[in-house]
């Protein structure tokens, strides 16, 4: 007899190996909980390994990275990031970027020059770096070719938080890294002001949370927690900062929750969520498109209902979140550690 594998896991809390978490919402069909032991927030039950290293291979996903490649202001982000490194670390010496996509930060770090190699789990992304003449390998921290102790710094740029275990991942990015060696992690801060205001009015309250991106997403940081995972992997943080996730990004975000909960897609959830399957849902764009085409006065009401979200959505956005690192209460954590 065939064994049916479900396409989801549930799963503990990869912290502290703790498995009793609070639900916080329901988001894209998938439930956020928090680990009542160390405040973890991740999501659970969640897509199997090779669900998630599927959602980097879409069309849409690689557009957006080859964008990225090529976009001015990704490459002055890029600049800044290696500004950092240098100052932790004024050696030159051998980066591996883990998470390395189309290699919009290998390109500004190899001129910068260091010796740059790069990982990542999307065969497309890492066929574009490639052909950029870039070191980059289709592979994770749990599948690679390379030696312990090979590199003096790895980066570790808003992947983190897709990878199935961070305290496995930071475990092994402690044994690639040579004596003195500093990670560069940066991820979504779910303890940041907007985050936290908007969980507390709209997620605690209709199940609205911009912040948690599933299934893309399987964990959110905050401070203590990346602290304690960082000091469990055998690190010491020398630099931690906050800045704000790009607005345009955070409204389209808080933008499409009030949507949803409009059309009633959104909810409180259950204790019953950890039992009920859903399969990856398909973008946004990719439902639009299968839909049946509305009546023209049905899409001139449901173009001006989103164009007067979106408003509401940049007042509040730009007027909180875009001010919120200034506090040092940003909705991204910037963190550096060196190995111990």
């Amino acid at each position: 007899m065939t064994e049916v594998v479900s396409p989801r896991e549930a799963v503990a809390c990869d912290l502290c190996g703790k498995d009793d978490a609070a639900p916080l919402v329901t988001k894209n069909g998938f439930r956020v909980v928090r680990c009542r032991e160390c405040g973890l927030v991740y999501v659970s039950p969640r897509p199997r390994f090779g669900a998630l290293a599927a959602i980097y291979d879409q069309d849409n996903f690689q557009a957006h990275q080859v964008e990225r490649a090529e976009d001015r202001d990704w490459q002055k982000e890029a600049r800044a990031r290696l500004e950092l490194i240098n100052r932790h670390k004024p050696a030159r010496g051998a980066l591996l970027d883990v998470g390395c996509s189309t290699g919009w930060f290998m390109g500004i770090a190899r001129d910068g020059g260091w010796k740059v190699s790069g990982i990542d789990v999307s065969v497309g992304s890492v066929r574009y770096a490639k052909s950029k003449g870039f070191d980059a390998r289709v592979a994770t921290l749990d599948s690679h070719d390379f030696a312990t102790a090979s590199f003096d710094v790895v980066t570790m740029f808003d992947s983190i938080e897709h990878m199935p275990s961070p305290m496995q991942a930071l475990h092994k990015v402690h044994e690639l890294l040579r004596d003195d060696g500093i990670v560069f992690i940066t991820t979504p801060n779910v303890e940041g002001l907007f985050p936290r205001l908007t969980y507390k009015v709209l997620g605690r309250t209709l199940g609205v949370w911009e912040h948690p991106t599933p299934p893309g997403h399987v964990f959110q940081f905050g401070r203590p927690t990346l602290a304690a995972a960082l000091d469990r992997a055998g690190f010491r943080i020398e630099y931690d900062q906050t800045e704000a996730i790009a607005l345009d990004h955070t409204v389209c975000e808080l933008e499409d929750g009030v949507i949803d909960l409009l059309k009633g897609k959104t909810r409180k959830p259950t204790e019953q969520d950890a039992d009920v399957e859903v399969e990856v849902p398909p973008s946004r764009r990719e439902a639009e498109a299968n839909a049946p085409r509305p009546k023209a006065t049905t899409r001139l009401a449901r173009l001006a209902l989103r164009r007067s979200v979106r408003a509401a959505a940049w007042t509040v956005v730009h007027g909180i979140a875009g001010t919120a690192p200034l506090l040092d209460r940003g909705d991204s954590l910037v963190v550096i550690a060196r190995k111990r």
